[in-house]
């Protein structure tokens, strides 16, 4: 059945011909009735058959019919059974879900992102499944409503919000200013202190009780640098005892932990700091002062951005001043109570107060439970301190979540492909994860007893392994290493030699060769001599893969079984891994099922 027999069938004149057909039973001829059904049911969409064939058996065929009705409307139903459409006249069409095609161009797309080159099997079955997977996934998401979810609309409105910014800045209706000088960049770069640099170690724990067990070491006689090594879950720091590197002011987006970092005193512990993988305490182990030159490009896009920032802010305030916006004073004065009472934390309101109106504008309210919506979705923290601040930081907000989109329809910026493109695209993955987690995410709740059988069950991959902690050299030749060794026999600073002639990579250079050998093992005669070496000794030279190395060993941690307590975030999140993989697998299977009437592959196009 075409396209365009689909789109213009009509329900209501559809089951109207039924009617007076099954009318005409017993009346005229039932053989004329059963050509009429069947012309009628046949000609509807398949989603709409079965429903007619039971309204039909409903209303026109009770119990106590005869023998030849009864054969009469199962012949139909036969009849009118939804069989495959004919394929698309196109044949890049291998597969259609719905009145979604799914193009073998999309297929071998999708081939290539999923798999390596040369992998076994047959991919374009594999690829194509996926893709079917996800059309079919998307079907049952707008068929439970979540177009309309709360999180859905959020996503999408966001991506909009960006998409159409660029479009914006790309024709020249936001206008960002011309390209900045060397001499403006030295301004900028003098006046923010952006020459002051701060070296950073961190040490990341992936739950509370981890991060208390840090503080608490901390709070003790061992180093930082020890306690990283040993308990932080950054595993490309750890070895280096958490060493960052320099930071500069340009490397924190965060206006209060840019503060923090630069208002500390050297040495001062700093956090906990909540972030998206755990809590992070910082050290400040180092200080200096670099030249502009250095910091010339770094500082040049950084104005760039702020730029853009600027222009920004600008037009949105200009959106804003064009509209004839109400300002709600008491409002705004609660709003700013709230913030300055919850510091760096979310604010509370009580019962009530977030359905006050803020601004009000052709009647339309936006309420504080819009400003705090539109607030948490912005990226970077603005800083608020008086009445003035809140009212043009919510100003903009308004002029970005609801003036913005208005005036992008005006000038038929919405309708740029682009645009248009970046949204459907948005949205349809925005869906896909919705349904994903009202299916499956939000309906696993694993007991405590269930988390405990889980670490039980796989208590081998919760084994701390043995670490040992070493400051190391690395040259090529025999002889280097005997000349370094011989400096260090003097009294010469192992951690200098290694900054100005290890071999080793720049991160280890500046952490003063600092390395953290994990199952020792593995490195070869550099991790047997270290487990044979006493803590404070100096070892060397040692022939490794690399060339020649001399060490002095720190520290030494002798790997355990870790306790429940200890990993309980991981077995957790492990469980609700395997969990999640499994119900997903599930409810495809049974999505698969209840849609197999709109699934077709064209296996003659598959090669």
């Amino acid at each position: 059945m075409s396209g365009s027999a689909w789109k213009t069938w009509d329900t209501s004149v559809g089951f109207t011909s039924i009617v007076l057909s099954m009318s005409l039973i017993g009346n005229i001829n039932l053989i004329f009735s059963f050509f009429n059904i069947s012309f009628v049911v046949r000609n509807a969409p398949c989603p709409y058959r079965r429903p007619i064939l039971s309204f039909v058996a409903a209303k026109f065929y009770p119990k106590e019919a005869s023998l030849l009705r009864l054969f009469i409307f199962l012949l139909t139903a036969v009849l009118c059974a939804c069989t495959s459409p004919e394929p698309p006249p196109s044949p890049d069409v291998l597969a259609r879900v719905g009145d979604v095609p799914i193009t073998h161009d999309r297929v071998e797309r999708a081939a290539a992102r999923l798999f390596p080159k040369n992998a076994p099997g047959d991919l374009q079955r594999q690829a194509l499944e996926r893709l079917i997977d996800i059309e079919v996934l998307l079907l049952a998401a707008r068929q439970d409503g979540l177009e309309n979810d709360f999180q859905v609309k959020s996503k999408v409105a966001q991506r909009q919000q960006e998409l159409t910014l660029d479009e914006m800045y790309s024709r020249g209706v936001v206008a960002v200013a011309e390209d900045i000088s060397r001499d403006e960049a030295r301004q900028y770069f003098e006046q923010h202190h952006i020459g002051q640099q701060r070296r950073l170690s961190r040490i990341l724990a992936s739950g509370p009780a981890a991060i208390d067990r840090v503080l608490a070491r901390l709070r003790g006689s061992d180093s930082f640098a020890a306690v990283a090594s040993e308990l932080s879950d950054d595993g490309n720091t750890a070895q280096q005892g958490g060493d960052l590197g320099w930071k500069s002011r340009l490397d924190f987006k965060n206006y209060v932990l840019r503060r923090q970092i630069f208002g500390a005193k050297l040495g001062e512990i700093i956090g906990p700091v909540q972030e998206p993988d755990g809590f992070s305490v910082f050290v400040v182990t180092e200080e200096r002062v670099v030249p502009f030159e250095d910091m010339a490009p770094a500082v040049i896009v950084a104005m760039e951005e702020q730029k853009h920032a600027i222009a920004t802010f600008e037009f949105l305030e200009g959106l804003a001043n064009r509209a004839d916006i109400a300002e709600r004073r008491e409002t705004f004065e609660l709003l700013l109570a709230r913030l300055s009472e919850a510091g760096e934390q979310m604010p509370t309101f009580k019962k009530g107060e977030t359905r006050l109106v803020l601004l009000e504008l052709d009647g339309e309210p936006w309420t504080l439970n819009n400003f705090m919506a539109a607030m948490t979705s912005e990226r970077n923290p603005t800083e608020i301190r008086e009445l003035d601040d809140l009212r043009r930081f919510a100003r903009r907000l308004y002029a970005l979540k609801v003036l913005l989109p208005r005036h992008a329809r005006e000038i038929g910026i919405h309708e740029a492909e682009g645009v248009a493109q970046g949204i459907e695209t948005t949205r349809r993955q925005a869906l896909v994860e919705r349904i994903r987690q009202v299916k499956v995410l939000e309906t696993l709740k694993p007991s405590k007893e269930e988390i405990r059988s889980y670490y039980e069950a796989h208590k081998d991959i919760y084994v701390r392994e043995e670490r040992i902690s070493i400051l190391e050299i690395l040259v090529d030749t025999r002889a280097q290493a005997d000349s370094l060794l011989a400096a260090i026999e003097r009294g010469g600073d192992l951690g200098e030699l290694a900054r100005r002639y290890s071999r080793r990579s720049t991160r280890i250079r500046r952490a003063e060769g600092r390395i953290q050998l994990l199952r020792p093992d593995k490195y070869g005669n550099l991790g047997w001599e270290a487990k044979d070496a006493e803590v404070g000794q100096v070892v060397g030279p040692v022939k490794t893969a690399q060339g020649f190395t001399v060490f002095k060993v720190l520290n030494k941690v002798p790997g355990y079984q870790q306790s429940l307590d200890e990993v309980w975030g991981r077995v957790r999140a492990h469980l609700l891994q395997d969990q999640t993989q499994e119900r997903f697998d599930a409810l495809l299977v049974k999505l698969k099922d209840q849609y197999a009437d709109q699934i077709h592959i064209y296996e003659d196009r598959l090669h």
